[in-house]
This record gives structure tokens, C-alpha cells and sequence, in this order.
């Protein structure tokens, strides 16, 4: 017969086997699962809203009578510079053209979305023009979301970049600063979101 002391021996060792096991199994469900980033969002899924359907083929999402595509979600997560963006919603057909935010309203849905899809940054559909800045739309801009810092640690925008910065991006918290507002040399490339 096997002692006291045997027993706790062989039953402390199958503890031990159980919580490696159980350690083991809650390891393996971690590397199965899908990391938290825009690349691993699906495609062509609506976030709140929207379809599709209509005169804007292709929508993502909608808000305040506008309808809106993200690129991320169909080509691939490519990023384009700032002309071929434009050109990807020109493309889209059906009225779709890169974004203009003209309220603050459609500034805090786009913020939201930002985050939401964990994105670092995207580009606006927003130019300069002479001594101002324009939308696609013609609608007016106000400039509702400037950042207070940048690369030079000045006010946006800053036009820091030699040959000029005349490309309105949003930046999600790049220079700890919240999702703001950038003007960024139109030749980096971001995803974009165009709207409809």
C-alpha cells in the first residue's frame, strides 16, 4: 500500500499536469487569435449602417445624408500617395469623391472611425490653395481639428517639409495629440476615406 506521503506526492503531481495543460491550451487560443489592428478587419463589412446600396455603390458606412468607403477594407490595406487616393475614390464612380469634413459633426464621426479601425493615419480629400486650404466638395472649410504640434513641434499646419506640405491628413495620436488634423507632403501614402 502506498504511505501518506505517497499519495500527496501522486496527487500533486497530477495537479501539476492539469495546470500545465490548462496553461498550455489558454497559450494556444491566444496564437489563434486575430491581432487588433486594421489589416485583420474584414472586408467589405459595414460598421454602423450604411450597406451600399443606392447611388453610392460600395459604401461602408454612412452618417449625416453622406455615405463613406474605406479604402483599407477593399484593396488589400494598400496606401497610396495623396493623388492616387483621390484617383481610388474618383474610380469608385457614382459621385464618390475624397472626403470633406465641413462640420464638426462629420470631424467626430471620422475621428471615431479612426480609432475604431485602429488606424495610424488616412488622407482627406482637403488641398491647399494659395494662402488657404479647399475641400473637393467646394462646400467651405473651417479648419475644425488643426493639431497644436507636429514633426517641428509648431501649430498645424506648418508646411515644414521642403517642397511643401499641401495635403490634409488625419494622424491618429502621431505626435501625441489626439486624431488631428496635419498638412502632410502629398507624396507619403496613407489609406482614404472617400465619401459619397
Amino acid at each position: 500500500p502506498l504511505s501518506s506521503y505517497q499519495v500527496i506526492l501522486t496527487y500533486l503531481y497530477r495537479m501539476k499536469v492539469v495546470i500545465l495543460l490548462v496553461c498550455v491550451a489558454a497559450v494556444a487560443a491566444q496564437f489563434r487569435r486575430r491581432p487588433q489592428s486594421f489589416r485583420s478587419r474584414p472586408q467589405s463589412r459595414p460598421s454602423s449602417g450604411g450597406g451600399g446600396g443606392g447611388s453610392c455603390p460600395g459604401a461602408d458606412d454612412t452618417n449625416g445624408g453622406s455615405s463613406y468607403h474605406y479604402s483599407w477594407r477593399h484593396d488589400g490595406n494598400r496606401k497610396y500617395p495623396a493623388g492616387q487616393a483621390v484617383s481610388y475614390c474618383n474610380r469608385l464612380g457614382g459621385g464618390w469623391k475624397a472626403i470633406s469634413i465641413e462640420d464638426s459633426s462629420e470631424n467626430s464621426f471620422v475621428s471615431r472611425v479612426i480609432s475604431g479601425e485602429r488606424l495610424d493615419y488616412i488622407w482627406t480629400g482637403g488641398t491647399k490653395s494659395g494662402s488657404g486650404w479647399r475641400w473637393p466638395s467646394g462646400g467651405s472649410f473651417r479648419g475644425l481639428a488643426w493639431s497644436h504640434t507636429g514633426g517641428a513641434q509648431r501649430p498645424q499646419p506648418d508646411n515644414r517639409e521642403s517642397g511643401g506640405e499641401n495635403c490634409l491628413a488625419i494622424l491618429n495620436n502621431f505626435y501625441r495629440d489626439g486624431v488631428k488634423w496635419h498638412d502632410v507632403g502629398c507624396s507619403h501614402q496613407k489609406p482614404i476615406i472617400c465619401e459619397c
